[in-house]
């Protein structure tokens, strides 16, 4: 969505498309201060949809975003805008969709929150205080970062050294992919796409006599 977009186009220092609705994720490369970044985008789920109402397919998609950065993520960033309703609902949403990953992406995953520049600040930080949030914010290690948008240059400085620390706090190791349920649900994601593409040759095959005659 376009908080996301937000994120990664100041990151990255350049435009990324905000389409909402995209399937499959995106990998982005770039360089900030010297440093190579990956980035992937994954595809847009939303918060107040219970795992169950996401398509399988966005849920395959989600997951099999982390082979997209072999051997794997270093850190997640989970992008919540506050300064619309957040409930329960949502948390659980967010609870669900990231146990698909396992319960050790938590230690790798930051929370961005966004929307701040729409508020004023003490109405802002009230938004923050939500007791569901602030419960994502808990189970994330209490990491968290305001995305302002009016100094982005310095907020992005303050989000590398954020995702630092969480590199730090885990030795510095990757987000283990090569987990049983992960790699199952890959082999599910690969056999679909072949099923698909093997419908769409027929189909064509088909439509081919049929467009000589």
């Amino acid at each position: 969505n376009s908080d996301k977009a937000l994120v990664i186009n100041s990151i990255l220092g350049k435009e990324v498309e905000s389409d909402e609705y995209f399937v499959k994720s995106v990998k982005r490369n770039g360089e900030v201060d010297r440093r190579k970044i990956i980035l992937i985008n994954t595809p847009c789920w939303c918060e107040m949809f219970g795992l169950q109402d996401s398509p399988e397919v966005v849920k395959q998609e989600l997951v099999c975003s982390v082979f997209l950065c072999e051997p794997g993520p270093h850190v997640f960033l989970l992008v919540i805008n506050p300064s619309l309703s957040f409930t329960e609902e949502n948390r659980l949403s967010i609870e669900k969709h990231l146990s698909l990953f396992g319960e050790k992406i938590w230690r790798h995953t930051t929370v961005i929150l966004t929307g701040a520049h729409s508020l004023k600040a003490k109405s802002f930080k009230q938004h923050i205080l939500n007791q569901d949030l602030q419960l994502i914010i808990q189970r994330c290690g209490d990491r968290y970062h305001t995305f302002e948008t009016e100094n982005k240059r310095a907020g992005v400085q303050e989000l590398l050294i954020k995702i630092n620390d969480v590199v730090a706090a885990n030795s510095g190791k990757h987000f283990e992919t090569q987990d049983d349920a992960l790699l199952d649900i890959q082999r599910k994601r690969d056999e679909n796409e072949k099923r698909a593409k093997s419908r769409q040759d027929m189909v064509q095959g088909k439509s081919k006599p049929l467009k000589e005659i």
